[in-house]
């Protein structure tokens, strides 16, 4: 994460084409199985893949609607938009703007998201364990999704699920500090924590 200039950027790279990738991240349908503001459901997306074009999403009864406007449109390559927090119960957050970048990296991928309009560097850290927790979860939706290219991981994961059943221990009696956070949504439950998006 870069806090120089209240500017917020975070990289990951993926075990799956840009397509597949870029596609995740635009595509309504997809978007609503993987990405959980708040811990909540999509129920709507619009998504207008157009310079000037419209972005939207409907987040179930956290009572949330995220908006935004497309000023670039590079299919597979970029997009830069506008980002605003729409909570019916507290009014509207400044926006912010965001550039995702998508490239390809070895026989994966990569995005980069920047994350601009932060009023004060204490703004970024929520939004950085927001955009950690989300990508996570798009990792974990293209692992399963895909046509197992990161097998060695999801092998991982699943031994690691499957711990506890081998010793008679609660299911969550070896989890770590870092698993249990990651339930939490990754969120501490600060009011300013709950607004935090992941992508």
């Amino acid at each position: 994460m870069d806090q120089n200039n209240n500017v917020l950027e975070i990289e990951r790279d993926f075990d799956v084409d840009v397509a597949t990738l870029f596609a995740a991240w635009t595509e309504a349908e997809q978007l609503k199985k993987w990405w959980k503001p708040m811990g909540e459901t999509i129920t709507d997306v619009k998504n207008e893949l157009r310079e000037g074009g419209a972005v939207e999403y409907y987040v179930g009864d956290a009572d949330l609607e995220i908006t935004g406007t497309y000023s670039e449109v590079v299919p597979g390559e970029k997009l830069v938009y506008t980002w605003v927090w729409n909570m019916n119960d507290e009014g509207s957050e400044s926006g912010y703007t965001l550039h995702i970048t998508f490239t390809s990296e070895g026989e994966g991928s990569r995005l980069r998201v920047v994350q601009e309009g932060f009023s004060g560097p204490e703004f970024l850290s929520p939004h950085q364990e927001g955009w950690e927790k989300g990508l996570n979860d798009l990792t974990s939706y293209l692992s399963s999704n895909g046509d197992n290219t990161d097998s060695a991981t999801s092998q991982e994961a699943e031994s690691e699920t499957h711990t506890s059943e081998n010793t008679n221990q609660p299911e969550n009696a070896h989890q770590s500090e870092a698993e249990a956070a990651d339930q939490s949504g990754g969120y501490d439950g600060l009011p300013e924590q709950a607004k935090v998006g992941g992508g």
